[in-house]
């Protein structure tokens, strides 16, 4: 399956500075603003399917988007947001600073208490990207952890957890290229446009 689009999901309502990758917190109003621009993105690109996380933040403007644009929806928890453990719902202001400071030394070996790492993270995300099926296109709608990884899997590139993260409400398309027919060697089948879709 040929990824066209990627998306992160838009604005949520919680307090500002806490730690919320796995929790299910509520979108903030004017979520469907954002999903009127995925809707343009997804016919724009022809995708035939939207995979999304079933976290609601994702979920609700995944179905929603999807239903209107005539397409098919799955839900991958494959997709979901890197889960923080015991630091789901704190202040990032009161986590302990050595911890933090070893997290940030280490970006895939690190795990938060009862937590995952980041190496975790990116088996998960590279096994959902490798299960896609070839035969069709589709569009991604997942968080910034998630799509760190699987941005970078999209361009051919090995997963970078120190790029920075898609922008809440971000959109990005891609443009397939031909792949060669006789390829002995694995070679790129998408490219970045420089189509950006903001809010």
């Amino acid at each position: 399956m040929v990824v066209c689009c990627i998306a992160r999901h838009p604005s949520v309502t919680v307090r500002p500075g806490i730690c919320y990758g796995h929790l299910d917190v509520p979108l903030a109003e004017k979520w469907e603003d954002f999903a009127a621009r995925l809707i343009r993105a997804l016919r724009q690109t022809g995708v035939t399917r939207l995979y999304a996380s079933p976290l609601s933040r994702c979920r609700i403007p995944a179905e929603y988007s999807a239903a209107i644009a005539g397409i098919s929806v799955c839900l991958d928890p494959r997709l979901a947001e890197l889960d923080f453990g015991t630091w789901e719902g704190q202040l990032w202001n009161d986590m302990p600073r050595a911890e933090l400071d070893r997290w940030a030394a280490d970006l895939m070996d690190f795990a938060p208490p009862e937590g995952e790492s980041g190496r975790v993270l990116c088996e998960r995300v590279t096994a959902f990207h490798a299960d896609l099926p070839s035969e069709e296109t589709c569009a991604i709608l997942s968080h910034g952890g998630p799509l760190r990884v699987l941005q970078s899997l999209v361009e051919g590139r090995a997963p970078d957890l120190s790029r920075p993260a898609l922008p809440s409400g971000e959109i990005l398309t891609f443009s397939p290229v031909t792949q060669p027919e006789a390829a002995e060697q694995p070679v790129r089948t998408e490219r970045p446009s420089r189509r950006v879709y903001r809010l």
